[in-house]
């Protein structure tokens, strides 16, 4: 179970072949220290059943951010993009930042989607669902949430490994971040992971 946590945090990572075309957000990060980025910020996270983990923001370098993540005794680090605009990650690039894949941009709409090229295959990230009022709980709060889903294919490689997951589910609020993500596997078992605790709103 440690590794299938660990996948889904890969996939959510803050941090195969053809370049997507880059999102115009990328560029805008006026003031990290205004974005959901901020060196400090954090996201206490729970899977039912298993050790609490955390993930921290430990730098930020123009929206490039390293985070590490804490879970069972040990740290691993963790790398991706956030902006005014969205969150941005490198995983189906192996980490290659001129490749940059859009996990959600906090003014889309409905029907929005994304697609990275994973060789003959394709990832697509799609906006299913975006609150109209305050309908989701985070801790005690009721909030909005961007709901992006994933379509991974069959193969498709993470990491020199094929992913264990067929689909995420991902919730993301524009104050808070990271909601919550439901991971489909290919064996059909399904896998949560939420926050219920974060500074980034302070």
């Amino acid at each position: 179970m440690k590794k299938l946590i660990y996948s889904l945090l890969t996939l959510f990572s803050l941090a195969i072949l053809f370049s997507c075309e880059k999102d115009p957000g990328m560029e805008n990060v006026s003031d990290p220290d205004k974005t959901l980025g901020k060196v400090g910020n954090y996201w206490n996270l729970k899977s039912t059943g298993y050790p609490n983990s955390k993930i921290t923001i430990e730098s930020n370098s123009n929206g490039v951010v390293i985070g590490s993540y804490t879970f069972n005794g040990k740290t691993y680090t963790l790398e991706g993009k956030i902006t005014e605009d969205g969150i941005y990650d490198y995983v189906y690039s192996n980490g290659d930042k001129n490749k940059p894949f859009t996990m959600v941009r906090f003014d889309a709409k409905v029907g929005d989607k994304w697609e990275f090229k994973v060789g003959n295959q394709t990832v697509v990230r799609k906006v299913v669902h975006k609150s109209t009022e305050d309908d989701t709980f985070y801790g005690w709060l009721m909030i909005k949430t961007i709901d992006v889903e994933e379509t991974i294919p069959s193969g498709v490689q993470v990491k020199g490994a094929a992913s264990p997951f067929t689909k995420i589910l991902w919730k993301f609020n524009h104050k808070f971040g990271f909601v919550m993500a439901t991971g489909t596997k290919t064996n059909g078992t399904v896998v949560n992971l939420y926050s219920d605790e974060t500074n980034a709103a302070d």
